[in-house]
């Protein structure tokens, strides 16, 4: 079978699979791919009942992604990945999944890829920031709402413009900070795409309002029947507690209820680690990069 490029035509097939066969870690899910479709270059096709899928990044090597569809068939999509591709390689392969390929395939090398596990929090927790491991975060929250005249909004269409504002402030203040990063770039150009077909996306947001303009915004969707996943949170540094005023108030008014919030993985950078560790995530939800024999 040929693989064809994927398109935002193709979200109707990748819902469906979605749906029928949740997901539990981020990568796979078709926003994802597809607003950071520019960099990775997604192709797929369907093989044992599965949705196969090759990314082949730009100036990186081509990797397979895990299939999506019932968890019996997955090895064979596996296996029709790796017959399909001149240097077989899987990434962002679950947890459960490696497991799968390793009874299999006890000859194939099978690595940790840490950089991309999922940190995954309680809802509960993310939205009532209760228990004292929470009691600094709670403190932030406090002094947000104290020491700001703010408004929570729900995003919609005629915020676009003023919602790559705060993207291209948030943009400067980082690249100030640690310089011109082609990684900055290519996200700037994921959240735009999203920003741009959020509405087709099935995509829920809300930002933040201080002293009646736009500080701070979240988007997010469903992932599975008990999480919700995070697309992105962007804000002013300069305004204490921002963030994490904008993650609770966001799933208070979205996904509470849900048990889960994935607010996908660090990609090994320092910052984006402490961040999302000092939100104190109930566990990660770990991948692996394979290497057939």
């Amino acid at each position: 079978m040929s693989f064809q490029p994927l398109t935002l035509a193709d979200r109707p097939i990748f819902c469906e699979t979605e749906k029928r066969y949740p997901l539990y870690t981020s990568d796979a899910n078709f926003t994802n791919m597809f607003i950071w479709q520019g960099f990775y270059n997604f192709s797929w096709t369907t093989a044992h009942d599965c949705l196969c899928l090759i990314s082949s990044p730009t100036g990186g090597t081509p990797f397979a992604m895990p299939p999506l569809g019932p968890s019996e068939n997955q090895l064979k999509a596996v296996e029709f990945l790796v017959e399909n591709m001149a240097e077989p390689r899987l990434s962002r392969i679950p947890e459960a999944l490696a497991e799968v390929i390793k009874a299999a395939h006890p000859n194939w090398r099978i690595e940790p890829d840490v950089n991309n596990d999922d940190y995954v929090y309680l809802a509960d927790k993310v939205i009532n920031l209760s228990g004292r491991r929470m009691h600094q975060k709670k403190n932030h929250y406090n002094s947000f709402i104290k020491n700001n005249r703010h408004e929570l909004v729900t995003i919609t269409k005629e915020l676009h413009d003023e919602l790559v504002e705060v993207e291209a402030k948030w943009l400067t203040s980082k690249t100030e900070k640690i310089g011109e990063d082609s990684h900055l770039q290519i996200e700037k150009q994921a959240v735009h795409l999203l920003l741009e077909n959020f509405e087709a996306l099935g995509i829920v947001g809300l930002a933040i309002r201080v002293e009646g303009k736009i500080e701070a915004f979240s988007l997010g969707e469903s992932l599975s029947p008990d999480t919700a996943l995070i697309h992105v949170e962007k804000g002013s540094p300069n305004i204490r507690g921002i963030y994490v005023a904008l993650c609770s108030s966001f799933c208070r008014a979205s996904f509470s209820d849900k048990t889960y919030i994935n607010r996908e993985q660090d990609l090994g950078l320092p910052g984006l680690r402490w961040s999302k560790e000092s939100l104190k995530p109930d566990h990660m939800r770990k991948k692996f990069d394979i290497w057939p024999a």
